[in-house]
């Protein structure tokens, strides 16, 4: 009897599996994996104070794999996971979970990305709701991955992308209303090209802050962005401005300042070689009482500027160690040459030249390291001028293995910090990229 009623049950299932409509889905499987490593020679000491050794050495892994599926219509569902940053030999919790010691059983997967997206029936505009990455013009007030919604698609000549998304809670247990003590971040974002070879992007981005308050009251925070790129004949340039306005938590005292970044570049006709020059201009806070005239960024890490440096900015292409991820308080300019050996192998080397424009700031380094007008990293003196060479060699379609080597001659007042005083900053790193 129990025979014959799983038979009929299976007999149903194929019925109607056979009577429902097709559903096709398309899977695509791709991924990006990265192994690098780093050794190097006074920078731990500009990170932080009243450090005794100054050097330092590093071996990690990250592997991220990615799943995109999509159905009938354009309906697209994507999970991005990532596996890492895994420090060989680091058996302590690190991030998200303990990494790569004896056994390598930490748990360290995490969720980057999880998201829908469709197409917005009778619009030319997709919504994707999920966590998800967001990215303002060359990072230099926001490039990280954040839960949220966002509505983007092409307007006309334009391309638009309206997105809502939550960040940090501050607070280890919630209490009250959904989003305390949370930051709210909305962003329109525009862009178009009147004209072949030419690219006019704007964006407005509002900071509802939860987790800052100042009597009771949540702390806002506006930025204000336009950028330019082109192509004239073989010159190509890029132009951005920022302004930026955070309140603070000390009562009338906002934190108000801008940005220009900005470069221009060519290929010399006939030849491998590519020659850019690159700069920048960060406001710094004076000190004269009132409010803080420091360009301000939303959260410690929001972004991630960088001029082709490889020590200073965002780390360059190996970039373990972050200096300034905020360009606060500095100004630079720098020479990036290219040659392009071949297809496969590419040399590029770079000269930077950092200063400060207010003495004894403390602008962009570590929380807590004391700065005054004879010490540290951004007192009275210049950083100090990069020199660095960046080798790019393609192994296999996908592998790309990247050595570098940078030195960093400290300005006066840069080599002493804390209670360490050192010479210089060298680092030698190394990354192999596979992505497919």
């Amino acid at each position: 009897m129990m025979r014959k009623f799983f038979v009929a049950l299976l007999v149903g299932a194929v019925a109607v599996g056979l009577a429902a409509p097709a559903f096709a889905a398309d899977l695509k499987f791709t991924g990006a994996y990265r192994l690098r490593f780093q050794v190097d020679k006074g920078l731990p000491c500009m990170q932080a104070s009243d450090i005794a050794e100054c050097d330092g050495h590093e071996f990690q892994a990250r592997f991220r794999p990615r799943f995109d599926v999509e159905t009938e219509g354009g309906v697209q569902g994507v999970i991005r996971l990532e596996i890492g940053d895994l420090r060989f030999g680091e058996t302590a919790t690190v991030g998200k979970g303990a990494t790569g010691g004896a056994g390598t059983d930490g748990v360290n997967v995490e969720t980057k990305w999880a998201y829908i997206d469709f197409p917005v029936p009778a619009t030319p505009l997709r919504f994707r709701g999920g966590l998800q990455g967001f990215y303002l013009s060359k990072a230099i007030v926001l490039d990280d991955d954040l839960p949220g919604l966002s509505l983007y698609g092409k307007l006309g000549e334009a391309n638009v992308n309206f997105w809502w998304a939550r960040g940090n809670n501050g607070a280890a247990t919630p209490t009250g209303s959904d989003g305390q003590d949370a930051r709210d971040f909305y962003v329109i974002d525009v862009s178009l090209s009147p004209v072949k070879d030419l690219t006019l992007n704007a964006y407005v981005l509002y900071d509802h802050d939860m987790e800052t308050t100042v009597a009771g009251k949540a702390t806002t925070g506006t930025w204000f962005g336009v950028g330019a790129a082109g192509k004239a004949a073989a010159i190509r340039w890029d132009l951005d401005f920022v302004y930026g306005s955070k309140e603070t938590a000390a009562v009338g005292v906002d934190k108000k300042g801008y940005v220009i970044d900005g470069g221009i570049g060519m290929a010399l006709p006939g030849s491998p070689l590519d020659l850019e020059l690159r700069g920048w201009w960060a406001t710094g806070n004076e000190v004269n009482g009132g409010d803080n005239e420091g360009f301000p960024v939303p959260y410690t890490g929001s972004g991630d500027h960088n001029a082709k440096m490889q020590i200073w900015g965002g780390g360059g292409a190996v970039d373990i160690n972050e200096l300034a991820d905020t360009p606060e308080n500095t100004w630079g300019i720098g020479l990036i040459a290219t040659w392009t050996a071949s297809p496969a192998l590419k040399v590029r080397g770079n000269v930077h030249y950092i200063k400060t424009l207010e003495e004894g700031q403390l602008a962009n380094s570590p929380a807590g390291n004391p700065v005054t007008a004879t010490q540290g990293i951004f007192g009275v003196d210049s950083i100090g001028t990069e020199v660095g060479v960046q080798i790019d060699y393609t192994l296999y379609k996908g592998l790309v293995f990247t050595l570098i080597g940078a030195h960093l001659f400290a300005g006066d007042d840069t080599a002493k910090f804390g209670t360490v005083t050192f010479d210089d900053v060298t680092k030698i790193a190394g990354v192999l990229n596979y992505g497919f």
